[in-house]
């Protein structure tokens, strides 16, 4: 009775937090319409035809009768397939920032030089991107044109993103009309799309990180044995390879099994046990392996220079919490001195809390929240278009078109407002309480550490299945 109670007040209290927290965001994303309008251009343009007939297709699909569900899901696939190789054809993205550092490091691995990921080298300090290097290694050494391979395989876990989409929708709302307009929103959802030719760890990391959601639910349901909690371990450690940011996600699994399963004490325990070891065993294997071989001098969880770097630029009320050269200057300041980095930067973040004005303060975080979840494209077109000639991008989309991909996150953004108040969906059925204590967990995050639109792309998929909470909130009150 007591864990009833609990879980009642819980899911009251996170519904009751997310509302103004997410009209913020919806605020912002429609401000930054008028911010980002230039005027109409041939990529506006493009873009609302893209959305018309994303919107028509829908239409057609949900009313038509004759098709069976599978031939609808495998007609929006085929849609989302085009969208991105349209997209991969208009820009002819090349590798940039650290995505660049990755592939140059890459080529350095295949003449058997490691000096990256030692010593104070770039993957040494920042060992998070080493899994992604060796898989850029086994690209260049299997393909010739392994930047035209690379960017093939994430238009593919592009697509598979839509039908794990599909198949976490299904297990949410258990309708399959709720499904499909799930994998509609994400046939066009702008991260997805503009985010395909970038060279990010994101683009690997997705798919697993949500193929281990779709098993997770499967368990929680006892629509599989529960060894299958096992799985889901492996497959988030797996895409935590790519992005190390899967804890999070991993506390929200354990959070969700201790308030809302209703198995007995000892078999959430042992639930909770398959989920953390099958995780951490993936991880110390792959770290314990490269390090065996002489690829990598350090762990994977432990650089060279310490992780609250990441919170002292994400303190910076200056720069807006981004990545700045007074912050970045500091591991080489301290000659790379682990303890001595620490140490300064702990000093640093304690004097700027409590030197800086209550209400600079406040507002700082409060805009540093809105700026990280708001942008449409969450940077992709920016990342897309970075460095790229002019004769190898066919239409520019960072005038017109990124204002269009502005309005659709916008929509989006409304309708996962709108899904807060869909209380018979989040008191009733549990299952996608998850997906708001997961947007609790990472907002917390983004909040501490370093400001970048892109970072949120690892979790964007989370507002195309809140969304459809929305739709289905509309599509209640109508009839």
């Amino acid at each position: 009775m007591e864990i009833k109670k609990f879980k009642n007040g819980f899911t009251t209290f996170v519904g009751a937090a997310l509302k103004p927290l997410i009209l913020i965001l919806v605020l912002t994303a429609i401000g930054s319409v008028k911010a980002y309008y230039k005027g109409i251009d041939l990529s506006a343009f493009i873009a609302i035809i893209f959305a018309l007939s994303t919107i028509v297709l829908g239409y057609l699909l949900l009313k038509n009768k004759i098709l069976t569900n599978k031939s609808k899901l495998i007609i929006i696939l085929l849609w989302a397939f085009i969208v991105r190789v349209l997209w991969l054809i208009n820009i002819n993205t090349v590798p940039v920032s650290d995505f660049n550092t990755m592939y140059e490091s890459a080529k350095s691995v295949l003449q058997g030089n490691y000096d990256m990921m030692w010593g104070t080298g770039y993957i040494a300090r920042f060992p998070h991107l080493t899994v992604m290097t060796m898989y850029m290694a086994l690209m260049l050494k299997i393909f010739p044109n392994a930047l035209f391979a690379m960017k093939i395989v994430n238009l593919i876990l592009g697509v598979v993103t839509v039908y794990l989409i599909y198949l976490i929708s299904r297990e949410i709302f258990e309708e399959k009309k709720y499904a499909l307009v799930g994998a509609l929103i994400s046939s066009i959802f702008p991260p997805f799309i503009a985010y395909t030719g970038v060279f990010c760890t994101e683009n690997i990391a997705i798919p697993f990180y949500l193929a281990s959601i779709y098993i997770f639910l499967l368990a929680c349901k006892k629509k599989v044995k529960p060894y299958m909690f096992i799985l889901v371990g492996i497959l988030l450690s797996i895409g935590n390879l790519f992005r190390m940011v899967a804890v999070i996600a991993l506390v929200a699994f354990v959070m969700y099994i201790i308030i809302y399963t209703d198995n007995k004490v000892k078999d959430k325990l042992k639930n909770v046990l398959m989920i953390i070891i099958s995780f951490l065993l993936v991880l110390v294997i792959v770290s314990s392996t490269l390090r065996a071989f002489k690829i990598t001098e350090n762990n994977l969880w432990k650089g060279r220079e310490p992780a609250i770097t990441i919170i002292l630029k994400g303190t910076n009320v200056e720069y807006g919490g981004r990545w700045n050269p007074d912050d970045a200057e500091i591991p080489e300041k301290y000659n790379f001195d682990y303890d001595a980095i620490d140490k300064a930067c702990k000093d640093k973040i304690y004097e700027r809390l409590t030197t800086t004005p209550i209400s600079t303060l406040a507002s700082f975080y409060l805009s540093k929240y809105a700026v990280q979840w708001s942008e449409g494209d969450l940077s992709g077109i920016f990342w897309s278009q970075l460095n790229v000639p002019d004769d190898g991008i066919i239409v520019k989309f960072d005038a017109g078109g990124k204002v269009i991909e502005q309005v659709i996150y916008a929509i989006i953004l409304i309708l996962v407002f709108i899904g807060l108040f869909n209380k018979k969906r989040y008191k009733e059925h549990s299952e996608i309480n998850l997906f708001y204590i997961i947007f609790c967990g990472y907002g917390l995050f983004y909040l501490a550490t370093e400001m970048q639109s892109r970072y949120s792309y690892i979790v964007c998929w989370l507002f195309v299945i809140l969304a459809i909470s929305g739709f289905e909130k509309i599509k209640k009150f109508k009839n």
